[in-house]
């Protein structure tokens, strides 16, 4: 098959049934605009490349349950995402090492300070199995795996309010189960995203 002659509504229709030639085709077709932009964005060739590898997986994996009307639509607001994302856990990353080092907190290898973190590990978990099951996960799809609330919204088929509101329990219920063990700015610190 001529892949290179079909329209895009064709592609994504061929897509859906897991044709692996219109695949191709979407990301030859696609590959050079989205790098572009991709670039313009990130400012690194290595960077741009990840994201649009990550872009286009998840068009792959999600290929069977998105309702795609206008291919080049999709893939542009999915490339914006996936670069929020990538700007989201670099900002989380600093906020971390900053909140790290802001504290003086030095490495220490002591059997009681591996204990306490252990502690905390474990009321954690636990804190985390006690929450209604579908608060849960969607605090391990916001938080452990950082998805976006639209992310979360649209993987389980629920209302983006609904998603804030899981998330706001969790954190609510955590800051609770934590707050003896953990210093104040790290439960602030957990909130902010």
């Amino acid at each position: 098959m001529e892949y290179q002659l079909l329209s895009d509504e064709l592609l994504v229709k061929l897509l859906r049934v897991d044709d692996e030639g219109a695949f191709r085709e979407i990301y030859k077709r696609y590959l050079k605009p989205l790098n572009r932009v991709a670039l313009n964005k990130l400012k690194s060739n290595e960077e741009a490349e990840e994201i649009l590898q990550e872009t286009f997986l998840l068009i792959w994996e999600k290929r069977a349950t998105q309702n795609i009307d206008n291919l080049k639509a999709y893939l542009f607001a999915s490339l914006k995402y996936q670069i929020i994302d990538h700007y989201k856990a670099q900002i989380l990353a600093e906020r971390y090492a900053d909140f790290v080092f802001s504290k003086d907190i030095e490495p220490e290898n002591s059997s009681e300070s591996e204990m306490n973190f252990q502690e905390i590990i474990a009321i954690f978990e636990k804190s985390l199995r006690d929450l209604p099951k579908k608060t849960s996960q969607i605090f391990r799809m916001s938080r452990l795996e950082n998805k976006t609330t639209r992310e979360i919204s649209e993987t389980l088929h629920v209302p983006e309010r609904t998603v804030e509101y899981h998330i706001t329990q969790s954190l609510k219920s955590l800051r609770l189960q934590l707050k003896d063990f953990l210093p104040a700015g790290f439960l602030a610190f957990l909130s902010t995203f």
